[in-house]
């Protein structure tokens, strides 16, 4: 016999659209069953109140496939559906199943790795399609995340966005997982060359530096999960008026992200965090951009920085020192002491004799 919920679950999935077939595979039980009680008191099933959406849901899975069952919710909230997400989900899933995911994850103890990836996604900006690039830095045990948007994916970049999600987080993990991204491995050999300034970051911490083999991704199952969740939530099938509403929805987005339902380990990644977080390394101090920007002074005692001279003093000849821009300033450091700070000096426009005298006659 038949248990109430089993009854339950019948009407719902028949409402749904399946077959009586699908039915009775589903709730392990015979189709002539299925047949008996649908034709019985459960027969006159009210209409459901998901039947106003399903065209809307159907076309929209065939304008973006890959769009996920949360955003049709929300989307559907707002058009006044006011039934629950179950019935959602279970109809999405019947007319496009989920994959099964056969990998399984490598678990890490709180603060003991984090994973790092770069991730691209397209979305609408001002009614135009747009590429979107993105870093992204997951927090092993919790599965907490950060982001940001990037233009493009320099070593600078890479260290700027570390150093932004250490601020985030409150604190860095004693080990970090990448791919053979060539700003973190400068040659693939038996042992592997890693790029020297991407090192000295690292060490400058003190977290090790793992990267999995070659055409490999799996192995950083975490991160590569986080880059499309946040392609499909926060790009694909969405439009933005400007590059600003964008960026001013981020902060608001990964809040929301970090404190839902994490799918796999069944809990919220924002309250693993709060354990975590008493494991990670504080954050002391941050990795100085400057330090990837060396020149050697001359004898003269000066430095050449994009084809302009600056004078540093004699008293420097033939040491290293670091420049680092900032608003229109040239900042200048021996070690960790700023000796030096200038304007920028920008390129004058060179005009031909033929084009001052043609300005003079003009009455220019």
């Amino acid at each position: 016999m038949l248990t109430q919920k089993q009854i339950e679950e019948i009407s719902l999935l028949k409402e749904i659209g399946l077959s009586n077939r699908d039915i009775a595979q589903r709730v392990r039980c015979h189709e002539n069953t299925v047949s008996k009680i649908l034709k019985g008191k459960e027969n006159k099933m009210k209409p459901s109140k998901l039947d106003p959406f399903k065209e809307y849901l159907k076309e929209r899975i065939s304008k973006y496939p890959k769009i996920t069952s949360t955003i049709l919710f929300k989307e559907i909230i707002q058009m006044g559906y006011t039934g629950k997400s179950t019935i959602l989900y279970d109809y999405i899933r019947s007319i496009r199943p989920e994959p099964f995911e056969e990998y399984k994850r490598f678990e890490t103890l709180p603060g003991e790795q984090f994973q790092v990836d770069w991730g691209e996604g397209k979305t609408i900006i001002s009614g135009e399609s747009v590429s979107i690039k993105y870093f992204v830095m997951v927090l092993g045990y919790s599965r907490m995340f950060y982001f940001d948007f990037v233009k493009d994916e320099k070593l600078s970049t890479l260290l700027e966005c570390h150093s932004n999600a250490f601020e985030y987080f409150g604190g860095y993990c004693s080990e970090g997982l990448y791919d053979n991204m060539k700003t973190v491995v400068k040659e693939l050999k038996k042992g592997k060359e890693y790029n020297e300034k991407f090192m000295d970051f690292a060490n400058f911490y003190g977290f090790k530096v793992i990267t999995h083999r070659p055409y490999n991704p799996q192995a950083k199952g975490k991160v590569e999960r986080i880059v499309p969740f946040i392609r499909n939530n926060l790009l694909y099938a969405k439009e933005y008026s400007s590059i600003s509403e964008l960026e001013n929805r981020k902060s608001e987005w990964l809040e929301e992200a970090n404190r839902r339902v994490h799918s796999e380990l069944k809990e919220i990644p924002l309250e693993r965090f709060k354990m975590e977080k008493s494991h990670l390394h504080p954050l002391t101090k941050l990795y100085p951009i400057r330090y990837l920007n060396t020149r050697k002074v001359t004898e003269k005692g000066d430095v050449i920085y994009k084809n302009k001279s600056y004078q540093i003093g004699i008293g420097y000849a033939n040491k290293r020192i670091n420049l680092e821009e900032k608003g229109g300033l040239i900042e200048i450091y021996y070690h960790d002491k700023k000796i030096n700070s200038e304007r920028l000096k920008i390129d004058v426009e060179v005009r031909s004799l033929n084009e001052y005298e043609e300005m003079i006659s003009d009455g220019l």
